[in-house]
């Protein structure tokens, strides 16, 4: 079996790869099993890594804003096989980009309605970056709206209203593209409670689990305790990165923003993203506060893909996955190669900040480092392999 001295040494190595610091922890239950924090904040190794330090969650986000949307679900706000356009308008008639055997586009009336479980299983084809009319529709919406979502001053709302007018890619359903599906989802979510997406998130799961340190925004004293982010060169040495989708990398998280980007926009610490994942692992209830159903979530950790779906599903680490609502399912442990049970759930951002939720053994792990396009299956599947050695 392994220990958490194994634990202490992956950090380290992971450290001696030249990314500035790692923190872990590790949870059965409500019981902590290990919490460790090795390295800096910085590049320049002068400011230590510790417990209250902050980092960018990326795609993290996803998880959040898709349990927002599960809670609504069920508080009988909507049924998953409701047409957005009940809850959004301008989605009722939409268009679709359509290419020609000549290699020409068309813009076409699409045959099929978006349902709001295509939102969470990211069906809906609003991702591109060629000549089609779905990739220059995106161009001109945001240049409409005022530029970049990150530094204009437009919100989450808007930007998804304006959406609608874009053509998409494929028929809603039918095929599966990494994109915009959750964000439209977390504008229903708005839609049907009449809060902010930060807010509902805020009344609905920071507070009641007492996460302090989550949010869209920088508050007092924040910027001096994110930690700095990193990207490997070709001759694998680090610099720092300054930039994300080319915007400046922080500037979403700008105290004035308009914008809560809802698939990638989270600021937290280790321990609120424990908490979070932990009360996931514990059925949707942490020390006494029930959070979301039990059954709900077993629904949001269904596999969702389709056998054409699963060859698009490609990444960096969704070997052996699925994918439900809004999160990557384990199915099959033979193809993953590594350590977990059917049904753990989760997900990871950008700069490498990693989540996992195992219902099965009420284990979770929360891991955190600010390495832009990291080799997750490096990272993640040794510190599974050890975590999962402790039980």
């Amino acid at each position: 079996m392994s220990t958490t001295k194994d634990l202490d040494r992956l950090l380290q190595r992971f450290v001696d790869r030249g990314i500035p610091g790692a923190a872990l922890s590790v949870y059965r239950g409500e019981k902590k099993l290990y919490e460790g924090f090795c390295g800096h904040r910085d590049l320049a190794r002068t400011r230590p890594l510790t417990a209250d330090t902050l980092f960018r969650m990326h795609s993290i986000t996803k998880v959040y804003s898709s349990l927002c949307g599960m809670m609504e679900y069920e508080r009988g706000a909507f049924l998953m096989d409701d047409p957005v356009y009940e809850y959004l308008p301008e989605y009722r008639h939409m268009k679709l980009s359509v290419k020609q055997p000549d290699g020409s586009w068309t813009v076409e009336d699409a045959k099929q309605p978006m349902l709001m479980k295509h939102l969470f299983n990211m069906n809906v084809g609003f991702y591109a970056f060629d000549d089609s009319p779905t990739a220059k529709g995106l161009a001109e919406c945001h240049e409409k709206l005022g530029g970049s979502k990150f530094q204009a001053d437009y919100s989450l709302r808007e930007e998804i209203r304006a959406l609608a007018e874009v053509p998409m890619l494929f028929e809603p359903g039918t095929r599966w593209q990494y994109g915009y599906g959750i964000d439209i989802m977390a504008v229903v979510v708005e839609v049907t409670s009449g809060l902010s997406l930060g807010e509902y998130m805020k009344k609905n799961i920071f507070e009641p689990l007492g996460m302090q340190d989550t949010g869209f925004r920088f508050r007092p004293g924040w910027r001096e305790r994110l930690a700095e982010c990193v990207r490997r060169k070709p001759d694998g040495t680090v610099e720092l990165c300054s930039d994300l989708l080319g915007d400046p990398l922080d500037t979403m998280y700008r105290e004035e923003a308009a914008y809560e980007a809802a698939d990638a926009g989270l600021l937290s610490t280790l321990g609120d993203l424990q908490v979070f994942s932990a009360m996931l692992a514990c059925g949707g209830t942490w020390k006494g506060e029930r959070i979301v159903g039990r059954k709900t979530l077993e629904l949001m950790r269904q596999d969702l893909l389709t056998a054409d779906m699963k060859k698009e599903f490609i990444g960096p680490d969704t070997k052996g996955y699925g994918y439900g609502y809004g999160v990557r399912t384990y199915v099959d442990p033979a193809a993953g190669l590594s350590s977990g049970s059917v049904g753990e759930f989760g997900w990871e951002g950008a700069a490498g900040a990693w989540m996992l939720a195992d219902p099965a053994e009420k284990l979770s792990i929360a891991f955190m480092i600010q390495d832009m396009m990291p080799d997750s299956r490096y990272y993640n599947n040794r510190l599974r392999a050890v975590s999962y050695g402790l039980l």
